[in-house]
Formats: structure tokens, sequence, C-alpha cells
């Protein structure tokens, strides 16, 4: 269950991982506030990364969600974090992706690698026929990495996330087991 391709290796997220996490997410926080929801003072301490990990690693078990670390081969270090989320069984079989990148290390091709490897792992291990992601319209490459991971545009989604303060609208985009095979 692990990749090694373009100078990462892709592991499951651990309880282990938490003083990782957090200095990357700490490392990365002024950066990636314009992506993400606005977050209470708690979230950016140890002890609230290890429970998240913890109930990650429940979520694996359950078939629920899987969260996975993107690590440099070279030097084992945490560089990013991708998830499915949101896994909806039945007769659905989706899951949102989510994914995101030290930005020291942007530009090396380590999320793409990575969403093509969670794609597939989604539909040869997990069970699942369809992934989808939201990307805000001005975040171009990450459009440009579900694009080379062959994820198709959908549509726009009005005010469909709350992110730093506000509704952003979110370009959707999706791919099914059918057009991964």
């Amino acid at each position: 269950m692990q990749l090694e391709h373009e100078g990462i290796e892709m592991r499951p997220l651990r309880a282990e991982h938490a003083e990782a996490l957090l200095q990357l997410r700490l490392d990365n926080r002024d950066y990636m506030q314009i992506y993400e929801p606005i977050r209470p003072d708690h979230y950016w301490t140890f002890e609230t990364q290890r429970e998240m990990l913890e109930q990650g690693e429940q979520s694996f078990q359950a078939g629920t969600g899987y969260v996975f670390g993107m690590f440099t081969l070279d030097t084992g270090q945490l560089v990013g974090r991708i998830e499915l989320s949101g896994v909806a069984r039945g007769p659905f079989q989706n899951a949102s992706v989510g994914y995101f990148v030290d930005q020291q290390h942007h530009g090396r091709g380590y999320a793409t690698s990575a969403l093509g490897w969670v794609t597939n792992y989604a539909f040869q291990e997990a069970g699942l026929h369809r992934i989808q992601a939201g990307v805000m319209p001005w975040n171009q490459p990450s459009q440009r990495v579900l694009e080379k991971a062959r994820f198709r545009k959908e549509g726009l989604a009005e005010r469909y996330l709350y992110i730093n303060g506000k509704w952003e609208d979110h370009v959707l985009y999706a791919v099914t087991a059918e057009e991964w095979a």
C-alpha cells in the first residue's frame, strides 16, 4: 500500500505522524489560509492533530475515509497530505479528494503523483466508483493537477464552501472507475 514515485513515498497517516503533520501545517499556515476554512486556535496543537489522525485511522479501518502522507524518499520528511473523505457507500460509492503539498516542495509533481496513486487506490482497493474534487476557479495549479490526473471538469458550484471567511465558488471535477480503467 505504498508508492515510491517521483521522489515520494505514499503511506497512510497515523497518530505517530502528529508532530510531523503539525509542523507541516504550521510551516504552511499563512500560505494555505486562502485555501482553507478559518481554523480555531486549538486546531494548531499537537493534541488536535493527533486526535484527527486517530480518527483518520478509525475511518480507514471502517472504510469511511482514507488519509495518506507524502514523504520524501531521500529524507522521509512529510511534505504533503491527501485524503479521500465523505465516503458514501451503497449505490453511490463516492468520495471527495483533497490534498496539499508543502509550499517549499511545489512544482515537483508530488501532488499529481499522489492524486494518481490515491485514485488508483480508491478504485482498486477501497471499492469506490467515483472520486470528486472541488477547486476554486482562480486556483489554476490545482486545476492542472486534477486535469493531469485525468479528472474531468463537471461545472461550477456557486458559493460551495466557506473558505477563509467567505463563501467561495468551486469548479467541480470527477473521475469514475470506468474512465480510470
